[in-house]
């Protein structure tokens, strides 16, 4: 089956068949995923949140305007990405402002060298949690919502809760062995 037909078979309601295009475009998307974000922890959920999204919209996809559904599912990529760069941008600008201003109100030098190995232990901790775990700690830590980090990962409320819990207590435990 050619693409055309494929989205035709889709969009006549058949959801099994989006499987086919997911075959076909998924190890190129991750590729082309990868040159743009750098990270390989969030490669695969990018990309599923790409095929997801492009499910979604597929109705607003028009294969008779000649562009082809590769190009269309590249863009949503690009698009993801990009979203992505700009999230983790912000949330690394609020880490380096959190930072500043713990900074401000060192005191002495012991003081210092116990702050400064708190950070460390809880961002080598941050690093040791899996995905998706770490996502969702970080978007509460970033002050995100229960109910915006649900939206935004597009699972349930329940699922968050869980995630935050289990990323909370495998915290405990590893900055407990990095101090």
């Amino acid at each position: 089956m050619d693409e055309a037909e494929i989205i035709r078979t889709i969009k006549a309601g058949d959801i099994h068949a989006y499987a086919l295009l997911v075959e076909r475009y998924y190890r190129p998307l991750l590729a082309f995923i990868f040159k743009i974000v750098r990270d390989k922890d969030v490669v695969e959920d990018i990309g599923q949140e790409v095929f997801f999204s492009g499910y979604r919209s597929l109705n607003i996809f028009d294969e008779k305007k000649g562009v082809p559904f590769s190009a269309w599912i590249f863009t949503v990529a690009r698009n993801h990405c990009i979203s992505y760069l700009r999230q983790r941008r912000i949330r690394e600008q609020r880490y380096v402002d959190v930072d500043t201003s713990l900074e401000d109100h060192k005191k002495n030098p012991e003081e210092e060298f116990f702050v400064r190995e708190q950070k460390l232990a809880i961002a080598a901790s941050l690093q040791q949690i899996p995905e998706p775990f770490r996502k969702t700690i970080m978007m509460s830590l970033e002050g995100c919502t229960l109910d915006d980090i649900a939206e935004s990962q597009m699972v349930t409320l329940g699922t968050v809760k869980s995630r935050l819990f289990r990323a909370r207590e495998r915290m405990k435990i590893l900055v407990g062995e990095h101090i």
